[in-house]
């Protein structure tokens, strides 16, 4: 049987809804687009494919490195050569020249020791693993954001709807005391408790209509695009226990999967291969290398004439072209020992030391909030399965006690005031109740998330407990 609230859903809903024609959209759908257009999941995969760039730079460390070179000189000078032929004598060739040169240049280095480049390896290796976890942990808060901005426009929705029944409901006990005020039944002081009633929900009415479109905005920043009217949650939703029910299996599912635990320990880790990073500053290095170089010189020596040679003659002008060519391949090995950078490299280890106990305690504080969260998430979902529950009586409760003070009320043995207040009792019973299911779904959500378990599937699930009947649309101006 369907409660009393779904019913005042159903016949109420034309009144701030799109037209009927108009077809809802559903938590699937919403959550499609958003994954398509939300600015938080391209800044998520963005982030991603940047993390995983962290190995190949780490690796990078470890493999030999290639390098090649070309150079290219044209030049000229003079050139004044003196040579001492005898005690008395000295021959000079002064003249310019002008030449060329090429040189070809390959080089090959390959680290052969290297721990500082190891343990950037490692640490690499860490943070490619860290990337993946962090999408994870956004990918579950996106999807998070989204079931609460959908269920937030539903539960704003059924709010204004109830408001709407209790501003209609008091409309005609004001009527009513009226007429009975022009009869003489009543005092009227009846008619201005029913009239402060009346403009008590007219106020309350307004402000949900404005929740609603609000909500309807917090859905469109997830999509990039305007919404109408959405599907709302069938009144046969299932409400159901966790399970497992005890709470110290979902702390262990917690600790095992919560993703935001996961980067907290990889963190830890990645501080912790960046001391040893440190510490390996201290210790020498060793490198191969080899080198080949091909170096080609041409060009034009111009001797001046009219300097006398050794036997007193004068030399004629001479032009002689010269051609040097130079072709080797060096093998190396390079030692390289640090011994005193003016302290630097203690500071820098030291600093490292602290930064991973900074981040080993971030990690044991995070396990312990996983750990509580966990527990709390578990308990609140129990909560609000018995919250339901009790919501749902409250409201039958509610409605008899309305019945009967309406009664009294006709044979005069209770007031307007008291028709007022079980009226209102009835109505924040339904409140109550709507917001206690929407409560449930959040709970239920937050705990699936705390325990790493969290993921689309939630939301085909959801989706199938959608009913087409009950649409939530823009509320009118």
């Amino acid at each position: 049987m369907r409660n009393p609230f779904a019913r005042t859903l159903c016949v109420s809903i034309a009144a701030f809804c799109a037209s009927g024609a108009a077809r809802g959209e559903t938590l699937l759908e919403i959550y499609q687009l958003a994954m398509e257009h939300a600015p938080q999941v391209r800044m998520a995969e963005a982030n991603y494919r940047a993390g995983k760039e962290a190995l190949p730079q780490a690796r990078a460390g470890l493999l030999p490195s290639i390098s090649g070179s070309y150079v290219y000189e044209d030049g000229t000078g003079i050139q004044n050569t003196s040579r001492v032929l005898g005690a008395d004598f000295v021959s000079r060739s002064p003249g310019d020249f002008d030449d060329e040169t090429e040189t070809y240049r390959l080089s090959l280095t390959q680290p052969v020791f290297d721990l500082r480049a190891w343990f950037d390896f490692q640490r690499g290796k860490v943070l490619d693993e860290r990337a993946a976890s962090e999408l994870s942990t956004a990918q579950q808060q996106l999807l998070l954001e989204i079931t609460d901005a959908y269920f937030g426009v539903l539960r704003a929705g059924e709010n204004l709807v109830t408001a709407q029944a209790e501003e209609r409901a008091i409309e005609r006990q004001l009527e009513q005391t009226k007429e009975r005020f022009d009869v003489g039944l009543v005092p009227i002081t009846d008619v201005h408790e029913a009239q402060a009633a009346f403009d008590t929900a007219s106020v309350n009415t307004l402000e949900l209509r404005s929740a609603l479109n609000v909500a309807f905005e917090a859905l469109e920043v997830l999509t990039g695009q305007a919404h109408q009217q959405l599907i709302g949650l069938a009144d046969n939703f299932p409400v159901t226990k966790p399970d497992p029910i005890d709470a110290e299996a979902w702390v262990q599912f917690a600790q095992e999967n919560n993703f935001a635990l996961d980067v907290a320990r990889l963190d830890m880790k990645s501080a912790e291969k960046t001391a040893d990073i440190a510490k390996a500053e201290h210790l020498p290095t060793v490198t191969a290398s080899i080198e080949y170089q091909k170096s080609q010189n041409d060009g034009v020596l111009n001797r001046d004439g009219g300097i006398r040679d050794a036997q007193g003659n004068l030399t004629p002008a001479l032009r002689q072209p010269f051609v040097n060519d130079v072709e080797s391949t060096v093998f190396g090995l390079n030692l390289h020992v640090p011994l005193f950078s003016g302290g630097l490299v203690s500071a820098q280890r030291r600093q490292a030391y602290q930064e991973w106990i900074s981040a080993r305690e971030s990690y044991v504080l995070t396990q312990r909030n996983t750990t509580q969260s966990a527990r709390t998430r578990h308990l609140q979902v129990l909560t609000d399965a018995a919250r339901i529950k009790a919501r749902r009586q409250a409201i039958t409760s509610a409605q008899s006690a309305l019945d009967a003070t309406e009664a009294g009320y006709e044979v005069g043995t209770r007031n307007i005031v008291d028709v007022l207040i079980s009226q209102r009792t009835l109505f924040q019973a339904q409140r109550d109740y709507a917001n206690a299911r929407f409560d449930y779904i959040d709970s239920m959500l937050r705990l699936r998330e705390v325990a790493g378990q969290l993921g689309p599937g939630d939301i085909e699930q959801l989706n199938r407990w959608l009913d087409a009947s009950l649409s939530v649309g823009k509320a009118g101006r």
